[in-house]
């Protein structure tokens, strides 16, 4: 049987006594672009920290990449890349600083590096500011490095929560070519409560509502109006 790019039994996490994830019981196959659909407050971004390893969950279980991310932390950790709301990136550094730390972190050979340096920042339309400090970047280019660190080690698994938002038109456009391009390459997961802009870019798709399954499958089988 073929490993799922992630799977979970009766998954549930808390925050005091009010229940994010109640029993979720999901999977999402290998390669292609999976939709987290739902309103905010659904449990979209819990259920990612907790795939990401960020959250421990209070019961059920998960497993990412065939891994438990609880006991194989390391081992999940170093086959994800991972989008969402705030930019992971240190004020004071260079973007290239940026992404060379990254880079060590994840014992990335220095050719290797440097050829996805050369590529991303190229599609991304960041090379002339690798240089600057990130403090000096507006929001947007910002939001460009982040999504080039996530990339940078070629994670198998790729989680993005809301990342289209607070993107330019062209950095948007150029980031959904390359998630088409890499479709069937790598896994994708995306969060978005954009029910319409999920639709037209996901394989498969789950949706939640008070932390609770409502409905998934393929999205040739989405209802819109869940």
């Amino acid at each position: 049987m073929a490993v799922k790019a992630v799977e979970t039994h009766e998954l549930t996490r808390r925050y005091g006594y009010r229940v994010a994830l109640r029993k979720v019981s999901l999977s999402f196959t290998t390669q292609g672009i999976h939709g987290l659909f739902g309103s905010n407050g659904a449990g979209k971004t819990t259920l990612m920290r907790v795939i990401s390893t960020l959250l421990r969950p209070h019961g059920g279980t998960i497993s990412v990449m065939g891994f438990d991310p609880q006991e194989e932390a390391e081992e999940v950790k170093k086959r994800i890349g991972i989008v969402g709301d705030k930019v992971l990136l240190y004020e004071e550094l260079t973007g290239f600083e940026n992404l060379r730390f990254y880079s060590k972190l994840y014992g990335l050979d220095q050719q290797f590096f440097e050829s996805q340096v050369e590529e991303l920042t190229d599609r991304f339309a960041i090379k002339t500011w690798l240089q600057e400090p990130v403090k000096n970047l507006s929001t947007g280019l910002k939001k460009r490095f982040d999504i080039v660190r996530s990339l940078t080690h070629n994670p198998e698994l790729l989680l993005l929560d809301e990342p289209f938002s607070g993107l330019d038109k062209d950095t948007t456009d150029v980031f959904w070519e390359y998630l088409n391009e890499y479709r069937n390459l790598r896994t994708t997961i995306v969060t978005t409560h954009n029910l319409e802009y999920g639709a037209a870019l996901c394989d498969e798709y789950v949706t939640l509502r008070k932390g609770v399954v409502v409905s998934q499958g393929p999205i040739s089988e989405f209802d819109q109006t869940l």
